[in-house]
């Protein structure tokens, strides 16, 4: 339990960066969370990828690919996916190489993600073979899709349930987290604006998504597939984490920002409501770095969704329906599935009584027989 309190306080403290500015530096009335999602370019990942010799004709389109989509420099926030591609062939730096020495069973082409670099975090977040398939694996997750889309779409915050696999532990959670942030939502107020202050004001209906104050809850299975190097990444930068066996919950808010981890005995309603008041009060510093939280790896240009743009809000794939499910979405198709069901259900009863009258009768036979017999 030390470990894991002692692993919470690390991340806080990673998370937080340089730390909340003075009152005193408080420049506007532009809620934390919004401010965030408006002017909070999301810090680069490191993509470094190594290799002998030429890469093979597939090798290079995803690398290609990659550049095309990521920054070109570190001061580049422009593109849809915070990420800077580095190719290293067979001469790479001293640096460079200690890192490749660190990966035990390396074979080229591989590729290692590095945390955004001003963090100064020694450890990867990940790192394998360059294929297709783990490109996929590490540039988006059906996870990150929803906390980008709810976000895009004017929650305020989302609170990320990284779920311990005690599933007591875990619904106790998850009602905490449900329950407290409903009354927050009814207790919280946004903070007046402040007249004049932006040629762009946030409070204009006009744009989107519109202003308001919400909350959303999401899950997250520390050991589904899909979401390993999301889950990596979140822990990353404190593993004694998971050590506890306790659910954690990552605040999230601005364009994929988790504010900090909340663990164990510190997952309270009380530290619920400091977070959330804190991401729905006044900005208190315009720099983003001295402002608490740390950047994920997400395919999302937030530019061109905060436009209005439909193509780039994240499409999250529903649950594939079951049973009269699927009809939901089709009056007609469900009345003819319990149709269907009815008459089933009638023709079902009428076999078994046939069957029934059947064995009676031939019950009534044989007794028949037998007393004539005698």
């Amino acid at each position: 339990m030390l470990a894991m309190r002692r692993a919470a306080v690390a991340t806080c403290l990673l998370l937080a960066g340089l730390g909340l500015c003075a009152e005193s530096a408080r420049a506007c009335n532009v809620p934390v969370f919004r401010y965030a999602l408006e002017r909070w370019a999301p810090a680069p990942y490191e993509v470094l990828v190594f290799h002998r010799g030429p890469l093979s004709p597939d090798a290079q389109q995803i690398v290609a690919d990659l550049r095309k989509r990521g920054r070109i420099d570190a001061d580049d926030e422009a593109a849809a996916i915070n990420l800077l591609v580095t190719d290293l062939d067979a001469a790479p730096s001293a640096a460079a190489r200690k890192l490749w020495d660190a990966s035990p069973g390396a074979t080229a082409p591989w590729m290692i993600v590095r945390y955004p670099a001003f963090l100064g975090i020694d450890g990867d977040v990940w790192a394998g073979p360059l294929t297709r398939e783990n490109v996929a694996a590490v540039m988006d997750s059906p996870v990150r899709r929803q906390i980008a889309r709810d976000l895009i779409q004017g929650e305020s915050a989302v609170f990320l349930l990284m779920e311990s696999g005690n599933r007591e532990k875990d619904e106790a959670a998850a009602l905490l987290l449900k329950t407290q942030l409903a009354q927050l939502e009814k207790e919280l107020e946004l903070p007046e604006p402040t007249a004049g202050q932006w040629n762009d004001p946030v409070y204009d209906e006009k744009g989107p998504p519109k202003m308001r104050l919400g909350f959303e809850v999401l899950r997250l299975s520390r050991t589904d597939p899909a979401e390993q190097f999301f889950v990596k990444m979140l822990i990353g930068p404190a593993p004694d984490l998971l050590k506890g066996g306790e659910p954690v919950v990552f605040p999230f808010f601005g364009r994929g920002r988790a504010l900090c981890a909340i663990v164990g005995d510190q997952l309270s309603a009380d530290r619920i409501g400091e977070e959330a008041a804190f991401l729905i009060g006044p900005c208190s510093c315009i720099v983003k770095d001295q402002n608490p939280g740390l950047d994920m790896l997400m395919t999302v240009d937030w530019d061109a969704a905060l436009e209005g743009q439909a193509s780039a809000i994240p499409v999250v794939d529903p649950p594939p329906p079951t049973g009269l499910a699927a009809f939901a979405t089709d009056p007609a198709k469900a009345a003819t599935a319990g149709e269907d069901a009815r008459r089933t259900s009638l023709i079902r009863h009428v076999v078994v009584a046939i069957i029934c009258g059947f064995g009676l009768l031939t019950l009534i036979v044989l007794v028949w027989r037998r007393r004539r017999a005698a």
